[in-house]
């Protein structure tokens, strides 16, 4: 805790004193006090911090051609919190004040420095002992808060209680405030435009999770914040705010933020340690209860009531995965903040790039299962760009979970390759698929293709006569249909039906032959799966 120009000016200085320049520095920290004497040195050596009190009449004892101007142009450099004046200051000295952001004050001509000088020594120490006192109860409080586990809501809403001005908690996308009333669009706006200043700023100082640096900050119309960031295992996962009126803001709002920033890094800490043992647990019981192993059933169907969970309700599976790589993650956390929102029961599996989710559509607020779809999809699309997603069927009981859970993988992984990056696709469209995928573990379905296609296959190395007979069966065997698919001339589809023909000894105008190699690249698309 230290003590301020603007708290001595405050509470020390008698009440007629005007600060007369130098008002940017009034933030500066005061160690001490020392008066002007009128024989050399004219001040105890200077080792920064100190309140100088200077009678301008002692300026020519101690040096003829010094004038008070002179005299603050030589303070610069000594790194001095400031210097009060007895009687009028100069306008020369004022506007070297002013350049150096140096504060200056005027006190009353008949005021007595030597009891100036006492009085601010004992006002230091006071104060100092005061804030010490009401920083360590207010860490007191607010870790006490953090480590009972009573969340953010509680740790700013004792802040905005102990200060006694409004509390801004910027995380993530999400701004929390509390205090009167609402927070204005401006300065929501003006909050925004200056994070990048902010963190250009805490590129340039030292960061403690304990002790965070706290700086001033205008805002719109005479306000101003007093702002601390929130470090988090070594980044910044947020920034604590108290906002005022200028000059409302002092040390113990000063000291309030910086205890509140690591209160709150303290809370972030234990709910990411609290999340992460849950996930362990849901993510265990997903993956127990998507394998299907015989006899897991009752004992994973009781786990799942003890969250909540009721297996024996309706549910849904949904699974995603991100068009780009490293997004899962963040469509995860998306898909669980919905879910909360929806007060819907849920257990979210991450596993490599893809999402899977296992979704009640039992209570009072049940959704339809499209809709659900729907508005997973566009939280999703909001977190991580494209996304594609696949589902199965509305099921119920323990032991369907796995039958659900590879349908929507089936889903997600056909309609991905059907339909695009950014699509969602129920199981119950994918047509033939459905079937094939159901023979996939026959080695029967295997050796089909490699009969009606292996010749082809060998002798297609870039694989284009292969896109082109899927484009001719695709077009109901039109070569027409199928150059305007492939964007190619009429006579080179025409062409390369002839070396197909001629490869696989086969008539393509026989609908028999057609039907199997339109079966063998379906097969083919399964097995790639």
């Amino acid at each position: 805790p230290h003590v301020t120009v603007d708290d001595v000016w405050r509470g020390a200085l008698p009440k007629e004193t005007e600060l007369v320049a130098g008002a940017a520095g009034s933030r500066r920290e005061v160690v001490w006090c020392t008066a002007l004497r009128a024989r050399p040195p004219a001040f105890t050596p200077l080792r920064g911090g100190e309140l100088l009190l200077i009678n301008p009449q002692v300026l020519t004892a101690v040096d003829a051609r010094l004038t008070l101007a002179r005299l603050v142009e030589s303070l610069v450099g000594q790194a001095v919190a400031g210097a009060a004046i007895l009687g009028r200051v100069s306008p020369e000295a004022r506007r070297v004040a002013d350049a150096h952001a140096l504060p200056l004050f005027s006190l009353p001509a008949t005021t007595p420095l030597d009891q100036v000088e006492q009085s601010v020594l004992h006002y230091i120490v006071d104060r100092r002992a005061e804030l010490h006192e009401r920083a360590q109860d207010l860490h007191r409080q607010l870790s006490e808060l953090a480590l009972a586990g009573r969340g953010l809501p509680a740790l700013l809403a004792r802040l905005h209680e102990l200060t006694g001005v409004p509390v801004l908690l910027e995380r993530d996308t999400t701004v929390d405030f509390v205090g009167g009333g609402r927070l204005s669009e401006g300065t929501a706006a003006a909050i925004a435009a200056e994070r990048p200043a902010l963190e250009e700023w805490l590129r340039e100082v030292p960061l403690s999770a304990f002790d965070p640096p706290v700086a001033v900050r205008p805002l719109l119309h005479g306000q101003a914040r007093l702002v601390a960031p929130i470090l988090v295992q070594g980044s910044i996962a947020g920034f604590l705010s108290l906002l005022g009126s200028d000059g409302e803001l002092g040390e113990m709002h000063r000291l309030a933020v910086g205890r509140a920033a690591h209160a709150c890094a303290i809370e972030l800490v234990r709910a990411r340690a609290a999340h992460d043992a849950r996930d362990e647990v849901d993510e265990e019981l997903l993956d127990v209860l998507t394998a299907g192993r015989p006899g897991s059933h009752q004992a994973a169907r009781e786990r799942a009531k003890r969250k909540g969970f009721d297996l024996d309700a309706s549910y849904l599976l949904v699974a995603a995965e991100p068009a780009e790589r490293g997004h899962a993650a963040k469509v995860r956390a998306a898909w669980e903040r919905l879910l909360a929102t929806m007060r819907s029961s849920a257990l979210v599996r991450e596993r490599g790039d893809s999402i899977l989710a296992l979704v009640s559509l039992a209570g009072k607020r049940a959704i339809e299962p499209r809709a659900l779809v729907e508005q997973l999809h566009r939280a999703a699309r909001a977190a991580g760009g494209p996304v594609a997603l696949g589902y199965g069927a509305v099921r119920t009981g323990t032991a369907e979970v796995a039958s659900g859970a590879r349908e929507a993988e089936q889903a997600l992984t056909m309609g991905r390759r059907l339909f695009g990056p950014d699509s969602a696709t129920a199981f119950k469209n994918l047509g033939l698929y459905r079937l094939l995928y159901a023979l996939e573990p026959l080695p029967e379905l295997r050796a089909f293709r490699d009969d009606a296609l292996g010749r082809l296959g060998a002798k297609d190395r870039r694989g284009v006569l292969l896109e082109t007979l899927g484009a001719y069966l695709a077009t109901n065997g039109s070569p027409t249909e199928a150059a305007e698919l492939l964007h190619l001339h009429r006579n080179t589809v025409l062409y390369r039906l002839g070396r197909i023909e001629d490869l696989l000894g086969a008539d393509l105008r026989n609908a028999e032959v057609r039907l199997g190699l339109h079966l063998a690249l379906k097969i083919g698309e399964i097995l790639e799966a």
